[in-house]
């Protein structure tokens, strides 16, 4: 009888509702290097036994339904590794299965190796990252800003319309290399000689005030206000932040940068710039590392998030706050230098750099090799296996099945927080073959005349009780017969084997 163990890792299993969920999104297929797309459904199906039927309609296969599907848990992640003889349209296919789900959304990779095909279902979108990020869309209300994001024309504050015709806020057909469209473009602006920064910012910007310095003059975000286009929640925390940027100075100063803030918190009101000495802020979680700019033609930039420095705040990640500014100091730079953004990125990693059993690292570990084989003796504990992971959302799930032939299926999965990177690790199990010495047929780890005598024994009585079958062929014809006596008896006088 089959067996299924399903095990979660710092976490109790999960209690499912046994009815059918439904999950409707895009799915991608390769097949020989050749894409196509469709809009289908995939069914998920609990049953009695804790196990899952999956039922996917693809273009190309037709319907695939996978059962006896087991499934892991942890933190309302919830993975899913089948690897099945599958019926398609086109015949009965090997295929593997791997999909992970989180609030009513799905994942799932889908491999038939035979065919050359791999299958992306995918059912997330741009759930997880920053909305507008490649600032193609420009219908926004705001006197053509880009949608989502803000300058001085939707800001608020007494000096507000004024810091509009300084600074500005626009769309480029400069955009990166390799890519079309638009990029958005802010441009500082001066007036009697006071330099007004470009900025643009997901939250609101306010201009209360002539002093370019004054901290009346920020860019802000609160969740108080309601979910609007001035605030931006965050379901999970990222590892990186990654943008093109395009800095040009309009008077050369090597001294002078740009800058990117990016910071994570937990939604409550927060501005940027602040008083660092009169004002302390504690509900931010994390924010990114570097971020200042120095002039370059279009470059890609990838900023990782610092969370350890704002541990103690305690503070819970339910927002995040972007800002570019021509200048990373109020009032400083030039007219003229302009800053161009183009194609944002939330990166969240998922990743197994260590694959352990009690302790020690598996034998010909290699990230990029998935598949394993151990030898066990008895049943094996899933909690002797462990991974390292990189991060700092990413989830580790593991669970065990016992096959058929008695054998076990180890599956350690790694998921990144927005399910678009995921590997499943499988390691099979099996039985140590059995040590022993030919001719020690009564088991005894020695080779002597009480073996003739069990040998014999059996040869009158066919009765395999307390002796060791594949010992008792010692003469290794495949049959237990009057010439393994011979030869165990040779064995004996010769001291040597035949």
């Amino acid at each position: 009888m089959k067996k299924t163990i399903l095990t979660v890792l710092l976490a109790a299993t999960a209690v499912l509702a046994l009815q059918a969920e439904t999950f409707s999104g895009n799915i991608v297929v390769n097949r020989n290097g050749q894409t196509n797309n469709a809009y289908v459904t995939v069914t998920v199906t609990p049953d009695d036994n804790g196990l899952y039927t999956l039922v996917l309609q693809t273009p190309l296969f037709g319907t695939m339904t996978m059962t006896d599907v087991h499934a892991a848990y942890r933190r309302g992640y919830t993975v899913y590794s089948a690897e099945r003889d599958v019926t398609t349209s086109l015949g009965t296919m090997h295929t593997t299965l791997f999909a992970r789900t989180i609030d009513g959304m799905m994942t799932a990779d889908v491999t038939i190796p035979d065919q050359n095909t791999t299958m992306r279902f995918n059912t997330v979108g741009d759930h997880f990252q920053l909305p507008n990020s490649d600032m193609e869309d420009w219908n926004s209300s705001y006197e053509n800003e880009p949608a989502r994001w803000h300058g001085f024309k939707s800001a608020g504050g007494t000096y507000a319309s004024a810091s509009a015709n300084i600074a500005k806020l626009g769309s480029s057909d400069d955009v990166r290399p390799g890519a079309t469209g638009k990029s958005a473009v802010l441009t500082a602006g001066s007036f009697i000689g006071i330099v007004a920064n470009g900025t643009m910012t997901n939250g609101k910007l306010m201009a209360g005030s002539y002093s370019a310095t004054s901290y009346d003059n920020h860019a802000e975000m609160n969740k108080a206000n309601g979910t609007n286009d001035f605030y931006m929640p965050l379901y999970a925390k990222p590892d990186k932040f990654n943008v093109w940027l395009k800095y040009e100075q309009g008077k050369t100063n090597a001294n002078y940068k740009a800058s990117v803030s990016v910071k994570t918190f937990d939604g409550t009101y927060y501005q940027e710039p602040y008083d660092t000495v009169n004002v302390e802020f504690t509900n931010l979680s994390g924010s990114i590392v570097g971020g200042q700019i120095a002039a370059c033609d279009w470059t890609h930039f990838s900023f990782p998030f610092d969370y350890d420095s704002y541990a103690a705040n305690d503070a819970a990640t339910e927002a995040i706050f972007v800002t570019f500014s021509t200048n990373g100091k109020p009032g400083q730079g030039n007219a003229g230098d302009a800053v161009y953004v183009d194609d944002m990125e939330l990166v969240y990693l998922g990743n197994v750099t260590d694959l352990r059993y009690k302790g020690a690292t598996i034998e010909g570990w290699n990230p990029a090799v998935t598949e394993y084989n151990m030898e066990i003796a008895g049943e094996p504990n899933l909690d002797d296996f462990d991974a390292s992971i990189e991060g700092v959302s990413a989830v580790l799930t593991k669970s065990m099945e016992q096959n058929a032939d008695g054998s076990y299926r180890i599956a350690i999965s790694v998921v990144s927080a927005d399910l678009q990177n995921a590997t499943c690790y499988i390691i099979n199990v099996t039985e140590p073959a059995a040590q022993f010495e030919i001719g020690d047929v009564d088991n005894s780890g020695k080779v002597n005349i009480g073996d003739v005598t069990a040998l014999i024994s059996y040869l009158l009585s066919s009765d395999p009780e307390g002796i060791n079958i594949k010992a008792a062929d010692v003469d290794n014809d495949g049959k237990i017969n009057i010439g393994d006596v011979t030869a165990l008896i040779s064995i004996l006088l010769t001291g040597t084997s035949h």
